[in-house]
């Protein structure tokens, strides 16, 4: 990685939280920005493709569901599981 890109990357926070894709599958997060996310996944995804997904977030005011559109930017299979790197392109806060 250059280092012009890891002064633009946005500062992450490793964090375990339910994703969900829009086809229905689950997986989890490995860690999270506020430009993307790195999650794991049964489900095969293609470098560049657009990805719907969810979290649920338990927070005092009760749950929260960030529904999310991102773009593919890395993939990994390891040990039969897809990790994920997807850039938020949209997102919304559901209550």
């Amino acid at each position: 990685m250059r280092k012009s890109e890891l002064r633009d990357r946005s500062p992450r926070l490793k964090a375990s939280f339910a994703v969900t894709t829009a086809s229905g599958i689950s997986g989890i997060s490995k860690d999270i920005s506020a430009t993307g996310i790195y999650f794991e996944l049964d489900e095969k995804q293609e470098l560049g493709s657009l990805i719907a997904f969810w979290i649920e977030l338990d927070t005092p005011g009760g749950m929260l569901k960030v529904v999310c559109e991102g773009e593919v930017a890395r993939v990994v299979e390891e040990g039969g599981k897809m990790r994920v790197a997807a850039r938020i392109l949209n997102q919304r806060i559901e209550s």
